[in-house]
């Protein structure tokens, strides 16, 4: 009778653990597709748009736009610092004490809310003393509101505790909002400013409505200054790494529109939108595993599953850009300058391949198994090398040197990841 006790024990035990995976598998599932609803508005309606932008304002001045974006995007990749993996791996570690979990953001924003101050002053400075940025000195403040957005708005918080229905709608709503304003009062090519007015005013709406909303799900306590210390020297290593990797892709834009002009610069901000909307299909799958991921054992045969289907899916993607890039050129742009380049778009496609896996290994894989120093070596050397490749190339070759750089870079990302991959066995 005792016997029949335990294994009836047992067996509500092993019962209750299935449910409670099944429960974590849903939520993953759940997770990964708001993320994609959310990844896909931020990518999809600036793709929507730009074909309507290029037409109206001309591809000179979508480059200056442009241009002036890359710039917000690369504070906002400082004003990150890392917080988008390690706030995200510290949230998924403190299950549900709210007190700790209200530590956690109150410090991380502090330290979000301190550089955007710093970078601020740096705009500033840029704009009072370069001359190419004192021309049009408008356009890189009202995008440097789209910072402040993305900087308030605390997507790491939600991806921790894995919650992102509420702020996928809002945030679908405040992009959807951006594009209707764009379509009814940008009918010209002297209404380029309200570009990045618009732009900045939907993150700003959407980030004030997340930061608060997080309220909900924390207890208000106010980090020490040496709480603030550890989490300053935790993610560092990652903002390095993040910022190497990133600022080289961002600073891509900056490059041409420095060593070139603003026609080219729209060019290839054109073809790079394209690619980056199609290419982030695997951001918000990867974000919503990432919490998961980072508490199972057996991490290599999860990654290895989901290889299969990343290179099946950005095999075919890429096929297709490039077997039909002249209709897909058409069909967005319609623009002579743009078709007249459709080889360098036939040449940047494969990245939508590459960059999907070397995601999956160096971002995912890494991340989760903690390996943040190697990670910022693979990140770290081949964004520096992509920035002086970049540099020289466009000085010589302009926008072709650029598009050689970028694909380089992206198939050295992947040998490296798939190496340490296959070659780690410590988990």
């Amino acid at each position: 009778m005792t016997q029949n006790l335990n294994k009836r024990r047992i067996d509500q035990k092993t019962l209750l653990l299935h449910k409670t995976l099944k429960t974590k598998e849903k939520k993953v599932v759940e997770n990964a597709i708001y993320l994609t609803i959310l990844q896909w508005f931020n990518y999809l309606i600036p793709l929507l748009i730009l074909p309507y932008l290029v037409r109206t304002i001309g591809t000179k001045m979508f480059g200056l736009v442009m241009f002036a974006q890359a710039v917000a995007t690369i504070f906002t990749l400082i004003t990150d610092f890392g917080f988008s993996i390690s706030g995200t791996r510290a949230l998924s570690l403190l299950k549900k004490n709210k007190t700790k979990k209200g530590e956690l953001f109150f410090g991380v924003m502090s330290i979000k809310f301190a550089l955007i101050i710093l970078l601020l002053f740096f705009l500033f400075a840029l704009t009072s003393t370069s001359d190419k940025f004192s021309q049009n000195k408008l356009i890189y403040y009202y995008s440097f509101g789209a910072t402040i957005g993305m900087t308030i708005f605390p997507t790491w918080f939600f991806h921790g505790i894995q919650n992102m229905k509420v702020i996928t709608i809002i945030n679908a709503v405040s992009r959807t909002l951006f594009a209707g304003l764009v379509f009814i009062f940008i009918t010209r090519p002297e209404d380029f400013l309200l570009v990045p007015l618009f732009n900045s005013a939907s993150y700003i709406i959407t980030g004030l409505f997340g930061f608060f909303y997080a309220f909900k799900f924390l207890k208000t306590k106010a980090p020490s200054i040496r709480f603030i210390f550890n989490l300053v020297k935790e993610s560092f290593k990652l903002f390095l790494s993040n910022l190497s990797t990133s600022l080289y892709s961002s600073f891509n834009i900056l490059i041409i529109g420095l060593l070139t002009n603003d026609t080219l610069t729209g060019v290839y901000a054109s073809f790079e939108k394209i690619i980056l909307a199609l290419k982030n299909i695997y951001t918000p799958i990867y974000q919503a595993v990432f919490p998961w991921l980072s508490t199972q054992t057996d991490k290599k045969r999860i990654i290895k599953k989901m290889s299969r289907i990343v290179f099946l899916l950005g095999l075919f993607g890429a096929v297709a850009l490039i077997t039909f890039s002249e209709e897909i050129l058409i069909l967005m742009f319609n623009d002579e300058i743009i078709l007249s380049y459709k080889i360098l778009f036939q040449a940047i496609a494969p990245i939508l391949f590459l960059a999907g896996l070397s995601m999956l290994y160096n971002y995912l894989y890494l991340s989760a198994t903690k390996k943040y120093e190697l990670r910022l070596k693979i990140l770290g050397y081949t964004g520096l090398i992509g920035i002086l490749l970049s540099t020289i190339l466009t000085f010589y070759f302009d926008i072709y040197g650029v598009v050689f750089s970028v694909v380089f870079c992206e198939i050295i990302l992947l040998i490296c990841g798939l190496k340490v991959f296959l070659n780690k066995t410590d988990e």
